[in-house]
């Protein structure tokens, strides 16, 4: 697809330069080949080869005023000198100039721009009050004082430019400091919540090996003069194998950190929410549990994540509504629903948070193949909802 021809040039502004060159300076000599000297001023002389080169010299040297605008606006007065010297008509090249003091200040730092801005000025000026003594003439001071005002006023625009650009430019250096240390600072966290996460499933896994063991010994024991029981034994071992294979898979990229022995003892479950509600009630919170269903075939590490992904959300409740209902709903089909809303006011900025509960949920729904939504509700408040497979395969 075509693009458009201005977009086009804003991405490539050499190829701007150029163009802007070629055009002006056509004008420019235009003008010079077709204006009567003597219409202008008796004084004029008359164009020829030479007024032609300096001229083309002049705006070629435009051309290139972005790559070396200190040297190219040296070069452009060297060469409107002789072009003044030998008094042929400006049919626009002084228009070079006041372009090279835009951009000069415009490309750049102000100390060196203003010293060379100034000395070309001095030289400019100088040239022009020779040649009116030369000629005697009359040299108006409106002439001077308003031409300074238009080469200042230019100088002036091509700073300002300078300095927004600048500005712009460490806007955009800060933002994306500020979107690197965000993006680390949630890989951190993320990595953070796996540890924890990988630390509350050792807990299952061991609890589950642990039992394998004592039913193998037993088994062991009782095979020759038992044969039921050691059957039996070796049901609770096939059950309690599953499941801590199920765990095992589900740890598979988790990073743990070794920070020493993982905490021990036994963890919350799903079946552990009537106390956490109550322990809500007690600090003063209007909450209410339901519960559909039952889940005697939940695994440790779904109930776990049940349990935690409520705690989270009440949490949050508790720090960001302020006076309000919270409704605990947990239900339990093919897949373990979980929702947890309130009427409260939503977010409170004078509250500090780091995200990092959101992302501990979320991590923990995902660990187990669910989904997470978190947003407030159409009436006020704010609602956490989550799915869980009760009997998802780990990941392998």
């Amino acid at each position: 697809m075509l693009r458009h021809p201005v977009q086009w040039l804003r991405e490539h502004p050499r190829a701007w330069d150029a163009l802007l060159a070629l055009v002006l300076g056509a004008i420019s000599l235009i003008g010079l080949l077709t204006i009567d000297p003597d219409q202008v001023s008796s004084s004029h002389r008359e164009p020829d080869a030479l007024g032609v080169a300096l001229a083309v010299g002049i705006w070629t040297a435009v051309a290139f005023r972005r790559r070396h605008p200190q040297a190219i606006t040296w070069i452009v007065a060297a060469g409107i000198v002789p072009y003044w010297v030998l008094d042929y008509v400006d049919s626009g090249v002084t228009i070079a100039v006041l372009l090279m003091t835009y951009t000069l200040a415009a490309h750049v730092d102000r100390p060196r721009s203003l010293q060379v801005g100034l000395a070309i000025g001095l030289l400019l000026v100088g040239v022009m009050i020779v040649g009116v003594v030369a000629e005697d003439e009359d040299l108006p001071a409106v002439a001077v004082v308003g031409n300074a005002i238009i080469f200042a006023t230019a100088w002036t625009i091509g700073d300002s430019v300078r300095n927004r650009g600048a500005y712009l430019a460490e806007v955009e250096a800060r933002a994306e400091r500020a979107e690197r240390d965000q993006a680390a600072a949630a890989e951190r966290a993320v990595q953070e919540e796996r540890v924890r996460i990988a630390r509350e499933l050792h807990d299952v896994v061991a609890h589950g090996v642990s039992v394998m063991v004592v039913q193998a010994g037993a088994g062991r024991r009782v095979i020759d003069r038992n044969p039921e029981q050691a059957a039996e034994a070796l049901g609770v071992i096939e059950s309690s194998g599953r499941n801590a294979l199920d765990e095992l898979r589900r740890l598979l990229g988790v990073l743990r950190q070794a920070e020493g022995a993982a905490a021990v003892g036994p963890q919350p479950t799903a079946g552990d929410l009537d106390a956490l509600v109550e322990q809500c009630r007690d600090a003063g919170m209007d909450v209410a549990l339901e519960v559909v269903g039952e889940a005697p075939d939940l695994t440790a590490g779904v109930g776990l994540t049940v349990y935690r992904i409520v705690q989270e959300a009440l949490t949050n409740v508790m720090k960001h509504a302020g006076p309000a209902r919270a409704h605990v709903s947990v239900r339990y089909d093919d897949v373990v629903h979980i929702e947890v809303s309130d009427d409260g006011r939503g977010h409170r900025p004078d509250v500090p948070s780091s995200g990092q509960g959101l992302i501990g949920m979320r991590e923990r729904v995902e660990l187990f193949g669910g989904t997470l939504s978190v947003g407030p509700r159409p009436g006020g408040g704010y609602r956490v909802r989550a799915t869980i497979p009760r009997s998802r395969t780990g990941v392998a």
